[in-house]
């Protein structure tokens, strides 16, 4: 091979695992947010017809909330390039980065927080506050808030199984049939909410696996350090498949295709998702309230 066709391989295989990258650094797909917000939106409807001071969405509202939900999801190929999708667990501040990429999306995050408040026309401010449940939503995916690198390019994978495995709506909605009565307990604002969410999935991930003697760090190792990057456990990128791993001394761990243990552990993230998705829309009508009485807008404030 001479050296021309040396340089037009080595710029294709750059052209090509740049491409790559901004697939396996956003969370959910964009389909699971439409998913996770139309039935947040359903529970959100019900919860209004037993609280008067909660107002109904309407059907174009939701529209916009929904279309800039899932545009956030899908994105584009240079936004996706430099700005990563990853939760930072330090509690300092953010300041992972990798050249002119931005690993971290916190300060996006604060920025669509702000807008929220100096956006002057409405339309705007659905599409703002949709942007913003996308990251609360894609925070109660695992390998985001560890958060592990998805990319295994030399693996041929792009992007972690547990982000594409199917939602149970039915189970969703029955699970959150009593939700109205916890809607009081508010977060005081946004950056809280997402704490809180992150906090739950994290939780979630060092919780044992029923009936082994191992956690769900298995599938997704936190690092030492909580401003670094974890890895892949021993059961590796295989969420939802026929896993067979070591956990414990001497112990191997079986979980099996599409296994209840993976059902059930899917199950609580997305139900933490809605539950976030709907305590967002009614921080959104605190924030309304307060803009059409000319009050204070800061809803970061303590």
């Amino acid at each position: 091979m001479n050296t021309l066709h040396r340089l037009n391989w080595l710029r294709s295989a750059i052209v090509c695992l740049l491409a790559a990258l901004p697939t396996a650094v956003f969370g959910y797909e964009s389909e699971t947010h439409q998913q996770l917000t139309f039935v947040a939106v359903k529970q959100f409807s019900h919860c209004a017809q037993e609280f008067i001071e909660i107002e109904q969405p309407s059907a174009l509202d939701t529209r916009y909330v929904v279309r800039a939900n899932v545009a956030q999801a899908e994105g584009n190929f240079f936004v996706r390039m430099f700005r990563w999708n990853y939760y930072n667990r330090a509690d300092e501040e953010n300041r992972s980065a990798v050249w002119m990429i931005d690993t971290r999306f916190h300060d996006h995050f604060n920025g669509l927080t702000t807008d929220l408040v100096e956006d002057q026309e409405r339309r705007q401010r659905l599409r703002t506050f949709g942007r913003i449940l996308s990251y609360l939503q894609d925070v109660t995916s695992p390998a985001h808030v560890v958060p592990v690198f998805t990319s295994r390019w030399w693996r041929l994978s792009f992007s972690d199984r547990f982000d594409r495995f199917p939602l149970d709506v039915d189970g969703i909605e029955s699970a959150l049939n009593e939700f109205c009565d916890t809607l009081p307990e508010l977060a005081p604002n946004f950056d809280a909410l997402l704490t809180n969410t992150a906090a739950d999935t994290i939780q979630g991930v060092r919780s044992k696996i029923t009936g082994f003697p191992t956690t769900w760090e298995s599938y997704w190792e936190f690092a030492k350090d909580s401003d670094e990057f974890g890895e892949y456990g021993p059961a590796g990128n295989q969420f939802g498949r026929r896993t067979r791993f070591s956990c414990g001394n001497r112990d191997k761990c079986l979980l099996l295709e599409n296994d209840p243990l993976y059902q059930a552990f899917a199950m609580e993230r997305h139900i933490t998702a809605v539950k976030s998705t709907i305590h967002a829309m009614m921080l959104m009508q605190v924030l309304e309230r307060r803009r059409a009485n000319a009050e204070p807008l800061d809803l970061n404030a303590d």
